[in-house]
């Protein structure tokens, strides 16, 4: 089934078009379809059906329409999709069905194509969207005025699409091909300016200067004329630059002369000390070496990936700290994991680092490729170690990759990132049983580690030797001078309260894992429940199978996609057969999932402990 609204309303199925007889039933279906799957209440249909005036017999005619409509949509073989429900209805359809929701989809992954400077491809997804647009939303409906709000907001987003879809083209050296539709779009909107601005663009790329500088003239007037102002200041500097000879304005240029001498230092300043890593570390630092040395002719990329809570920060800061003789231009640090405040995309990421130069707000470009070029050439005569944290996928990282220079880039990501390219790859495991006593002690004295060494190697053990787990029962000792390390353990080795024992004074480690969890695939989330009963130091892809009630070769599949999503970690076996294992508190949370959500493959699965 097709649904449209991107024109006139029409409902096609795979037979062909479903013919509305009735305007009442095309506008009662339109009411619905611009709030698809949500509850849309009686008052609301009766308002959009009759604008002016509703009869009284208003609602018992919206039941009539609903019974017709719901029959036509019957007819289809498709029962209760026009749900009622308390107070209204609602049309439950598949998002995919809608051209509206589809057109949408396309925009919003052409623009993130666009952000990342792909632009091959956000040309084909703008030209998909595009393609689903017939004529003017709900055409040939009368419509009330929340419904002609609707339909203007979506010539907005088909306007911002067209647009999107120049500027791919443009950065494509497609200039000239544009020039006709930009003509056109400007014979509807003559007021806008960038429209305007990406038709000069467009001339002056083709060559065409002396028609350029005419159109800013047209602009000019047309905008003095209507509005009594003059152009706005992205247009004069484009009439500048022509002007000079220029083909566009270079206005990084005149940033970067304004740029003053700044030297950021932004690292963290709440990172615990670092225990162990020492491997890690003199690797970071050899790479940074032949990177100044002029061996590498791009900046060093040192990609650090590993479970939640293994301690990426703390090594990348560490690191950056170790570095501070060999980065004279300062350090950025910016934070995407969307855990507190200081998250941002990507696109807000660069313009912080811009800020952190001293660049000025309004100096910031507010096209994505001027962005990334400005924050590109900053980097481009300095020396800078730049920390990008908690990466979630690979489109977030490419726009924040400096341009040719000797600067440094630690990234950390719980995934492995396998498209992105690195000079270095650090999988972090685990810390060993001795490093994790040593960060133990640290914290709440060796003396009283010393005391109860058995109780204290519990509780790092507890913690699964995760520095982030290990960080939260450390503290919770210190507070309690006199509180034994033994009753920490015995508390510990409670596995049905294990997480509850982290969620401590605003940590929630259940809640840091629930973020990982939901970003997996339905797959991957079966598989890791699956995990949940089976031994967590000897995970087999034939146990998790058995359990799955999935080939084994198919759950070997799954585990390593987890693997890669820096929710297991995989070692050999004795066999030469891969398995894998998990920290104890990680299977506790596998455990805790599948006791609340079963398996979808596997209803009633024992949940005995089973071996590889």
């Amino acid at each position: 089934m097709k649904y449209s609204v991107l024109g006139p309303v029409e409902l096609h199925t795979a037979a062909g078009p479903v013919k509305i007889h009735s305007t009442c039933i095309q506008a009662m279906l339109a009411i619905l379809l611009m709030s698809p799957r949500q509850v849309v209440s009686v008052d609301r249909i009766i308002d959009d059906m009759w604008p002016e005036e509703p009869p009284r017999s208003a609602v018992e005619n919206v039941r009539t329409y609903v019974y017709q409509l719901r029959r036509l949509l019957n007819s289809t073989d498709r029962h209760s999709i026009l749900k009622s429900v308390s107070g209204g209805y609602q049309l439950d359809i598949d998002p995919d069905e809608l051209d509206l929701t589809h057109f949408q989809r396309l925009a919003e992954e052409g623009r993130r194509a666009l952000s990342c400077e792909d632009n091959e491809k956000a040309r084909t997804l703008f030209v998909s969207a595009l393609k689903l647009w017939r004529a003017a939303p709900l055409a040939g409906l009368t419509l009330s005025r929340a419904m002609r709000a609707k339909a203007v907001a979506l010539e907005e987003q088909h306007l911002q699409v067209q647009v999107q879809w120049i500027q791919a083209r443009i950065a494509l050296n497609e200039a000239g091909e544009v020039i006709a539709p930009l003509r056109g779009l400007l014979g509807e909107r003559p007021l806008d300016e960038r429209l305007w601005h990406l038709l000069m663009r467009s001339l002056a790329r083709s060559g065409r200067t002396g028609e350029s500088l005419a159109a800013y003239d047209e602009a000019r007037r047309t905008l003095v004329h209507e509005l009594g102002s003059e152009p706005g200041r992205e247009l004069r500097e484009l009439h500048a630059s022509l002007l000079r000879g220029e083909r566009e304005p270079n206005p990084e240029r005149a940033v970067l002369r304004s740029v003053p001498n700044a030297v950021p230092h932004q690292l963290p300043s709440d990172t615990r000390q670092l225990v162990g890593r020492e491997c890690q570390l003199r690797a970071i630092r050899e790479l940074a070496e032949r990177s100044f040395s002029g061996e590498l002719n791009h900046p060093a990329t040192v990609l650090l990936s590993g479970l939640p809570g293994v301690g990426k920060t703390a090594l990348a800061v560490t690191a950056a700290e170790q570095l501070r003789d060999l980065v004279p231009d300062g350090e950025l640090y910016v934070n995407l994991d969307g855990r507190d405040t200081s998250s941002a995309t990507s696109w807000d990421a660069m313009a912080s680092l811009l800020s952190a130069f001293g660049v000025a707000p309004r100096a910031i470009p507010d096209s994505a490729g001027n962005r990334r070029s400005l924050y590109r050439s900053l980097l481009a005569e300095r020396r800078v170690l730049v920390i990008v944290d908690g990466v979630s996928d690979n489109r977030q990282i490419v726009p924040l990759i400096p341009g040719p220079g000797h600067s440094v880039l630690l990234v950390t990501s719980r995934r492995r990132l396998t498209r992105v390219y690195a000079d270095l790859r650090l999988s972090l495991d685990v810390m060993t049983a001795e490093d994790a006593l040593t960060m133990l002690a640290n914290t709440i004295g060796s003396d009283r580690v010393a005391a109860e060494p058995e109780a204290a190697r519990q509780v790092v053990l507890a913690c699964g030797c995760l520095p982030a787990v290990i960080r939260v029962a450390a503290v919770r000792l210190s507070t309690r001078a006199a509180y034994p390390i033994q009753v920490l353990a015995d508390r510990l080795s409670d596995g049905e309260g294990l997480l509850d024992e982290f969620d401590w004074d605003g940590y929630s480690l259940r809640d840091r894992l629930d973020r990982s969890y939901q970003s997996m695939n339905p797959q991957q989330q079966q598989h890791f429940r699956a995990i949940g009963a089976v031994t967590p130091e000897a995970i087999s892809a034939a146990a998790v199978g058995r359990v799955a009630r999935t080939s084994a070769h198919a759950a070997d599949r799954e585990l390593e996609g987890l693997t890669n999503e820096g929710m297991l970690v995989a070692q050999m076996s004795s066999s030469g057969i891969p398995n894998y294992r998990l920290p104890t508190v990680m299977h506790a949370y596998a455990k805790e999932r599948l006791a609340h959500e079963g398996l979808s493959q596997a209803a009633g699965v024992e949940k005995a402990q089973l071996t590889g």
